[in-house]
């Protein structure tokens, strides 16, 4: 059997490709909207793609499946279980074969089995592997959103993200009795997720690429004996705030609407730049928080071309309004691989990209830039002692629970879009992180948002911590802490 991982860092996310070597067939599972990535490799190793599935409908990325099964001209299958509220749309099952718990899919010698595992999403299907050239037995599974390298998928992004209301109690209880009849399993079962660390899937996902059932069982928290109500009460205490564009995703996929199509790479001159400003439109400065900190233009928002770049822009950056690029990664081949990355979560309305020298010739036309101030954690200690100051905390709720600033202000970065009026514009705001990122990122969407004393507390609460301030793990926050 041919066995291919496909992880995309900015995703953090896995998807897979099983062949056989004899008849040269192959399965794609769980791809993505860079649809050619998988042919390509299909290529190289001279498979023939002849089916095409997913584990669920997912809600961080723009499902490739049916834009794959298209172009190789394979079959598609998708989940028929979850029922019709909340699975796949009828339009998007017309268009394929339809999975149930124990349906099989053959390429060859490769044999994957459904065993459907609701709790992540109601539809969630588990396919477990078995290479017939060696014998029935499933030698691994490929669990989607279902198990993790030490965690599972979160069970609340349908009432989070989809709107769903009263739901995430239900499905953290179809959670704890899939993993119990998961058990079962045998323990050398190896365990390929669709995630790793960084994915908001999950809230403490390992960064090792797969694992096996009796690992899990020694490790894994949630295979643990408990009761179901403990296992309920901990699997949603402290899930990180899911980025605005979940739910855009959950719609996109769940219908198997059309892909999305990348912007044209647009280089855009200083008139067209004015143009922009003059209108109060969104720029997304690229460049990185230190360069962004000693100069930008007013108004606009950075968030650092890097691994969380994708996360980030798909959680401040709203889905259906037209916005600008700008970026010192500015050759065009660059920029389409900027467009590219933002088209996966579908963030396809990037009007035009400037380029990051553009700055200092709009400052010798039209005034000042902006700059950024950062504080020392023993000044922002002194200055809380001397006046009032907003803190304000945008790290996730499991952060905060293992400690914060005494009366700091918990806004976890993905829910700030929605939480800026809860903060008085008359008085300094200081915001932190745990290193420092996030909270640069914080900073600017409050300066583009017209709040007039912001800072950046240097090194976040690691640094904090590591001066000897005081600290407190009191759940409670100077203002009401919200988590999705």
């Amino acid at each position: 059997m041919l066995f291919r991982r496909f992880y995309d860092e900015n995703l953090a996310q896995a998807s897979y490709m099983l062949g056989c070597e004899k008849s040269r067939e192959a399965v794609i599972v769980d791809p993505n909207a860079d649809i050619g990535k998988y042919t390509r490799a299909a290529g190289a190793d001279r498979m023939k793609i002849v089916h095409v599935t997913e584990t669920h409908i997912h809600a961080d990325f723009v499902s490739g499946a049916r834009a794959l099964a298209d172009s190789a001209g394979a079959t598609l299958h998708l989940s028929g279980e979850g029922g019709a509220e909340w699975g796949y749309r009828e339009s998007a099952l017309e268009a394929a074969t339809v999975l149930r718990d124990g349906s099989i899919i053959e390429a060859g010698s490769v044999r994957l089995r459904v065993l459907h595992t609701p709790g992540h999403t109601p539809e969630h299907l588990t396919l477990l592997v078995s290479d017939l050239e060696r014998g029935g037995d499933a030698v691994g599974a490929l669990t989607g959103d279902f198990v993790f390298v030490g965690d599972v998928g979160r069970p609340d992004l349908l009432e989070k993200a989809a709107g769903a209301k009263g739901s995430m109690e239900a499905s953290a209880r179809a959670l704890y009795q899939s993993i119990r009849n998961f058990r079962a399993q045998p323990d050398y079962l190896q365990i390929w997720p669709g995630h790793g660390a960084g994915s908001a899937c999950g809230k403490s996902l390992g960064s090792m690429p797969q694992s096996t059932l009796g690992y899990e069982k020694l490790f894994n928290w949630a295979f643990g004996e408990m009761s179901e109500q403990q296992f309920v009460e901990r699997v949603l205490e402290d899930q990180p705030v899911p980025p605005r564009y979940f739910a855009v995703m959950k719609r996109v996929n769940r219908g198997g609407e059309g892909q999305p199509r990348t912007p044209p790479a647009r280089l855009l001159g200083l008139a067209e730049l004015e143009t922009a400003m003059r209108a109060r439109a969104p720029i997304v400065d690229t460049r990185t928080a230190a360069k962004f900190g000693a100069g930008h233009l007013p108004g606009s928002v950075n968030i650092p071309l890097n691994k969380s770049f994708l996360n980030w822009s798909g959680a401040l950056v709203p889905s259906n309004a037209d916005f600008y690029l700008l970026t010192d990664h500015d050759t065009e081949e660059s920029v389409r691989d900027i467009l590219g990355e933002l088209c996966k979560i579908g963030l396809t309305k990037v009007r035009g990209v400037f380029r990051a020298g553009l700055i200092n010739d709009w400052k010798s036309r039209n005034g000042s830039l902006e700059t950024v101030r950062t504080m020392e954690p023993g000044e922002l200690q002194s200055l809380r002692a001397e006046r009032e100051i907003q803190v304000v905390d945008v790290r996730n709720p499991d952060e905060w629970s293992r400690g914060h600033l005494p009366g700091a202000i918990h806004i976890p970065l993905a829910a700030l879009p929605d939480r800026i009026d809860e903060l008085d514009k008359t008085k300094p705001v200081v915001l932190h992180c745990q290193g420092g990122g996030r909270a640069a990122i914080a900073t600017s969407l409050l300066q583009s948002r017209g709040m007039p004393d912001v800072a950046t507390m240097i090194g976040g609460y690691e640094r904090w911590v590591a001066e000897g301030l005081e600290t407190s793990t009191d759940k409670t926050s100077a203002a009401k802490t919200q988590t999705g």
